[in-house]
């Protein structure tokens, strides 16, 4: 029964699909659970009713005419963080993969399991709010990378990056962790929440998306370390020490001189 999920009482969904009978069927699915409903029937009107609106999240349909799914979670992505799923008809983890990479909170195949439907909805709401295990890190600082959970903020450089929602749940979980090996597993249950169990590609995509984002060198990378077969570890580094003995080398051949 939905019923069993409990109610997402003063939550406001966006239904984005080009599919009438989609609409119709996810539309009484929210509303079941107490939700307000807003659809859209292409991507443009999905992104119009998202300024007017403000929904809490957002559901998106991969293939739809005019600009895709995936562009349309692109251009959202570049002004807001409100929690979306994509959904599509084809059961390809290419796809899964592409839909992450453009910034989706989750992806689900079509036909949809309503009770899963409702169990991720809520999922992905859950984490968008603080969570307090990531209060274990005030802050972060090595002379390059800034990590301050308080202010929400990551800075290379002493310039801001810009992370998604669940980028930042996920380094800031790392950081809190810092010097352990954290298993796929472990990961994915405290970052994404039980309802993801068995999806190591969650952890997987978005790791190599904070590598991208922090590092140097992704593909060598310093801090998100892999454990062959077992996950990842956050190693802390200490860019102010590497400054400061370039500095007395250079002190030092400047004197010999």
């Amino acid at each position: 029964m939905l019923s069993n999920f409990g109610t997402m009482t003063g939550k406001t969904v966006l239904l984005i699909d080009d599919d009438v009978d989609f609409l119709k069927m996810t539309s009484l699915i929210f509303k079941a659970s107490d939700a307000q409903v807003i659809t859209a029937r292409d991507g443009l009107e999905g992104m119009g009713k998202l300024f007017t609106h403000q929904p809490d999240l957002i559901t998106l349909d991969v293939m739809m005419p005019g600009i895709d799914g995936f562009q349309v979670c692109q251009r959202i992505r570049q002004y807001s963080n409100t929690p979306l799923i994509m959904l599509s008809a084809l059961d390809r983890d290419e796809l899964m993969v592409k839909g992450l990479a453009a910034g989706a909170d989750d992806f689900l195949s079509k036909p949809i399991n309503p009770e899963i439907l409702l169990a991720r909805a809520k999922a992905v709401l859950r984490r968008g709010r603080q969570n307090k295990s990531y209060q274990e890190v005030i802050n972060y600082s090595d002379g390059r990378l800034e990590v301050d959970i308080e202010k929400h903020r990551v800075r290379i450089g002493g310039k801001q990056v810009k992370l998604t929602s669940v980028e930042f749940r996920l380094l800031a979980y790392l950081v809190g962790k810092a010097g352990r090996v954290l298993s796929f597993e472990e990961i994915l249950l405290s970052v994404w929440g039980s309802e993801y169990k068995g999806n190591d590609d969650y952890v997987h995509v978005y790791i190599s998306h904070l590598r991208n984002k922090i590092e140097q060198n992704p593909k060598n990378p310093r801090y998100i370390r892999s454990i062959y077969g077992v996950g990842y570890i956050f190693e802390k580094q200490d860019f102010v020490e590497i400054s400061q003995v370039a500095d007395k080398a250079i002190f030092v051949s400047s004197k010999g001189v």
